[in-house]
């Protein structure tokens, strides 16, 4: 859905009588490749090149490219691989309680490297570490179905998702060049 919303914020371009900024910066890695040509002309107009100031980054966006790169990311950090996320209970189901659980450090290192960005870039890898860490404490029900493996379409499926939800969490911040 989220997809589907921001194609049409991009679809639409940027409304002249709402004009909303889209902060470059704050873009995971793989969404900031997807749509740097996506965006057009950025708002520092002064720059021969906008692109090589990461700071100021801005371009003029629709609200709905806004909402949908929103639910991008959210839906994105929901899959990483801890805890009882949703990206969590898949990888425990698919790889085992061990190998889940490894896999896990990597969301929280992914969520540590966010929060190191400078400024306001690091706030979303912070908050949702703290989220992430604050809110797994607790029983873990195991699933209703625990007994069987599932298929091999079913595994293969949900090691795409924690891979997309891995690779679009990937904090832009580590590559301010680009």
């Amino acid at each position: 859905v989220s997809f589907l919303i921001l194609l049409v914020g991009l679809a639409l371009g940027p409304d002249p009588d709402k004009l909303v900024n889209l902060n470059f910066q704050l873009l995971p890695v793989v969404l900031k490749l997807v749509l740097k040509p996506l965006l057009g002309q950025s708002s520092v107009v002064d720059q021969v090149d906008p692109f090589t100031d990461p700071v100021s980054v801005a371009f003029p966006a629709n609200p709905f490219t806004i909402g949908g790169l929103i639910g991008i990311i959210i839906t994105s950090l929901n899959l990483l691989p801890i805890g009882r996320l949703d990206g969590g209970i898949i990888a425990k189901s698919v790889l085992g309680g061990g190998r889940g659980g490894l896999l896990g450090f990597l969301g929280l290192g992914l969520l540590l490297l966010g929060s190191l960005a400078p400024n306001e870039a690091g706030l979303v890898g912070l908050t949702f570490g703290f989220y992430a860490i604050i809110f797994q404490s607790g029983a873990e029900n195991p699933p209703r179905d625990s007994i069987s493996d599932p298929d091999s379409a079913i595994k293969t499926l949900a090691v795409l998702l924690v891979a997309l939800g891995i690779v679009l969490s990937v904090p832009g911040s580590l590559f301010p060049g680009l």
